[in-house]
């Protein structure tokens, strides 16, 4: 394995910056809101069918996460709607904020350009990029052929050694087929400091994509800006 300092795959990157704007939280209308029913409904009925195969072929387990999972959809699908906002990054819709108390003090992600934002006042700000949580949480995509910042992804300081990471998962997609099939996810040469390991965990989302989470905002915005011009893997 290469060493950190020669390693061709990690790059010098500078804090990308934050805008200086907010966007107000409001009402979906009734076209957004009859888009997400329809949505919720028939994901959820199509959770419900692969749960009864499961159920009905010896996949006990599954089956039960599968129903549980596809009746809180159908529910939440008649169900009281939560409130949207523009992402003050991008413009893209963010549609997960909360009616309680218009989302005061929600964080919220943007899944175009997968930047944090924070609900305060009936606005939405960009979170405040020194943010860092105890447990990984903060997501982003794992980019093809992806290079990574020049420092540790736990606390920016200069890295000591090159650690991977993997996930196995079943295949969500395939068991709604009828199918159950085991799926595999790997990211390479995560560069760490001395004081830091294992502060990444990844995911596998229910399309198959990887899903890196950090415990450092900072970090993850930086590796957003390295890979702006690569596909999520």
């Amino acid at each position: 394995m290469a060493s950190p300092a020669a390693a061709s795959h990690l790059i010098e990157i500078a804090d990308p910056p934050v805008p200086n704007r907010s966007t107000p939280v409001r009402e979906m209308t009734a076209a957004e809101k009859l888009k997400i029913t329809l949505f919720l409904a028939g994901f959820g009925l199509a959770l419900c069918a692969g749960a009864w195969w499961m159920l009905h072929n010896g996949y006990i387990f599954w089956g039960i996460i599968f129903g549980a999972v596809g009746l809180l959809c159908v529910v939440g699908a008649f169900g009281t709607k939560n409130l949207k906002a523009a992402c003050p990054y991008c413009g893209n819709d963010i549609g997960a904020i909360p009616r309680k108390d218009r989302g005061h003090g929600t964080e919220v992600h943007c899944d175009r350009c997968h930047e944090y934002s924070v609900v305060n006042s009936g606005m939405v700000r960009p979170l405040d990029p020194g943010t860092t949580s105890e447990t990984p949480k903060f997501e982003s995509p794992v980019f093809k052929n992806c290079v990574w910042p020049k420092a540790c992804v736990a606390c920016g300081e200069p890295p000591v050694r090159l650690d991977d990471l993997s996930k196995t998962t079943v295949g969500a997609a395939h068991a709604l087929m009828g199918r159950v099939a085991v799926v595999r996810g790997s990211v390479n040469g995560i560069p760490y400091c001395d004081k830091h390991r294992d502060q990444l965990s990844l995911k596998i989302g229910m399309d198959k994509k990887l899903i890196l989470c950090w415990t450092s905002l900072r970090m993850m915005r930086r590796y957003l800006a390295a890979n702006r011009s690569r596909q999520a893997h």
